[in-house]
């Protein structure tokens, strides 16, 4: 890991059924991330059980900017209140701890990356699933779909800016993962993985040792 300086982007998210009013801190609840691009694939907001900022919104949802989708407030140790602004924003398969938080609250992964890193939002079922796709967030899907994961940074700061969501943005040093060989950030990535029952395919070689058939 490399210590780097970067952002820490605060956000709002619309509590679901209150109209939503920047000026109105009643009407969203706000996420601090240091990767703006992964918010595509949320599915929840975590706050610590004992911060009692955010008692009543525990077991509610809000709902995705630029997405639409609804995703659950939900208690989780993992959330420091002492860090951003008390809330995390969830993204089981583009973090190594948000995945297990996901596991613990049975939460879906939602892949929109590339294995180069773009982003991936046409024909990605996981990402529509349940998503009514307006005029409105189409356009801003295709305008994202396919750019680079800090070219998308950047255009969804830009969105979110506009949208009313962007609360503020603070200089911040953290560690980030970086390859060896090509000295870049490493994005994690959810895939499938297979595991061997290596007992089962043991049994054809102890039965040929125990018949002396080697």
């Amino acid at each position: 890991q490399q210590e780097v300086n970067g952002n820490l982007w605060h956000f709002r998210y619309p509590v679901d059924g209150a109209t939503f009013d920047p000026e109105n801190p009643q009407t969203f609840i706000t996420v601090a991330t240091t990767r703006p691009e992964t918010m595509l694939g949320d599915t929840a907001v975590a706050v610590h059980p004992d911060d009692e900022r955010f008692q009543h919104l525990i077991g509610k949802s809000v709902v995705l900017p630029i997405v639409g989708r609804k995703i659950p407030v939900v208690a989780d140790e993992y959330s420091d209140p002492e860090k951003g602004s008390g809330a995390v924003k969830i993204t089981p398969a583009h973090d190594f701890n948000d995945f297990e938080v996901g596991k613990r609250h049975q939460l879906p992964a939602i892949n929109i990356l590339t294995v180069e890193a773009a982003v991936k939002l046409k024909d990605n079922e996981d990402f529509l699933a349940g998503l009514e796709a307006t005029p409105e967030r189409q356009a801003v899907w295709d305008e994202l779909d396919g750019l680079d994961r800090f070219v998308a940074r950047k255009k969804i700061v830009e969105l979110m800016e506009a949208g009313g969501f962007l609360d503020k943005v603070e200089p911040h040093r953290h560690a980030v993962p970086h390859g060896d060989r090509g000295g870049v950030p490493i994005e994690p990535y959810l895939t499938e993985q297979w595991y061997a029952n290596a007992a089962e395919l043991a049994k054809p070689a102890i039965a040929s040792v125990r018949e002396g058939r080697t």
